[in-house]
């Protein structure tokens, strides 16, 4: 059975709330586990998982902590598949030339905005391409007979209508071509660094690009982690005990005076939550945040003053006198970053190995309480 797309919730798409399926005299056969859901809608458990999380599919918690799917939900998608566009992971998936797996994962795909996820071997690559779609996925030696199969499979899948399929082969031409849109043939070269930059430097020139060129660098991913922003439904809500707890434990775990949830919006910074700092946003252009976004991962700026490009930042200045940042990724369920969980401090300083830790497990924790806000959302 073709895999699919569910989309956002529509108006013919069944809802239950938790009340109405928790109901003492509710049918058990009118209710599926996510593994019986996934099977007749013909998807892995695992896709099952991710749209649930992402609230896609109804559902709720039995009081032993168990994932429970009305029927009629699933039946109704069946039916009555939804025309909307497909939706995308932020990641990106590499099926790397013999060899090669290593050098792609160092060089990896920077200023993109995904998660890279690579793999030389072909069962890998099924199983991950049995998930929801990623929004990039590379094919070197595409021009071989298994992995053109797989080229083949996906571009005629409507399942991967939103993914940048790249093919990569020794004998295309030096130049990158571009077709359809999201269809990208490059040469394949030697220099993996070379080949992933030749490929960062053609999907980016392609990318979001806003009204006004803003003066900080955005990621190729940035149109659809703002539309994940927007999603969360996070921005402007009132302040909540549980994220600012989160906030207290990282200003605490690495002796920072100010600590904060960011959520970075097209142009602004606002703030979840935040200790230290009077404020509730300040313009996207003032926010170190713009850094951890580009680099996707962990990121700590040691001395601001020294750093390249945020000379006329105003938080440098009095009355702020900011010096130090770091910044862990707040991600939805499907990867997008929406923000971090940071520390600024107003001395250049260093982190050690377990506040690095503390950060990264507190931007976690966040990571799952953003999910769980999610699940609430869609089940009242």
């Amino acid at each position: 059975m073709q895999e699919v797309q569910p989309g956002r919730f529509v108006a013919n798409l069944a809802f239950f709330t938790i009340s109405r399926c928790s109901e003492v005299d509710h049918d058990v056969k009118d209710v599926l586990t996510t593994a019986k859901a996934a099977q007749l809608l013909g998807v892995s458990t695992r896709t099952a998982q991710i749209w649930v999380e992402s609230g896609q599919l109804p559902s709720w918690k039995t009081p032993g902590g168990h994932r429970r799917i009305p029927r009629e939900a699933v039946l109704d998608l069946i039916e009555n598949p939804v025309d909307e566009q497909p939706v995308v992971r932020a990641h990106a998936i590499i099926f790397a030339g013999e060899g090669r797996k290593e050098r792609w994962r160092e060089s990896g795909l920077p200023a993109l905005g995904l998660l890279v996820d690579v793999a030389e071997d072909l069962e890998t690559i099924k199983s991950w391409l049995a998930t929801t779609p990623p929004m990039l996925i590379v094919i070197e030696n595409a021009d071989h007979a298994e992995r053109g199969a797989v080229v083949s499979t996906i571009e005629k899948d409507p399942r991967f209508a939103n993914t940048t399929i790249v093919k990569a082969a020794e004998r295309y031409a030096a130049q990158p071509v571009l077709s359809g849109g999201n269809r990208v043939r490059i040469k394949m070269t030697d220099s993996v660094q070379s080949e992933a930059a030749s490929l960062v430097e053609l999907l980016r020139a392609t990318g979001h690009k806003p009204p006004q060129p803003p003066a900080f660098r955005i990621p190729w991913s940035e149109e659809a982690r703002l539309t994940a922003v927007r999603q969360s439904g996070l921005v402007g809500t009132e302040p909540e005990l549980a994220f600012d707890r989160l906030v207290r434990l990282a200003a605490h775990a690495t002796n920072a005076p100010i600590a904060m949830f960011t959520l970075i919006t097209e142009g602004e910074q606002w703030f979840k939550s935040r200790v230290g700092f009077e404020g509730i946003a300040t313009p996207r252009d003032w926010a170190f945040c713009n850094e951890t976004l580009i680099a996707n991962e962990f990121t700590v700026l040691e001395d601001l003053s020294t750093r390249e490009g945020l000379a006329e930042n105003p938080t440098l200045s009095e009355p702020f006198g900011f010096r130090f940042y770091a910044g862990a990724p707040v991600r939805d369920p499907l990867g997008f970053m929406l923000g971090s969980i940071c520390v600024i401090d107003v001395k250049p300083r260093r982190l050690n190995d377990a506040e690095r830790e503390a950060m990264t497990t507190i931007a976690d924790a966040t990571s799952n309480l953003v999910r769980i806000r999610s699940l609430e959302r869609h089940q009242t």
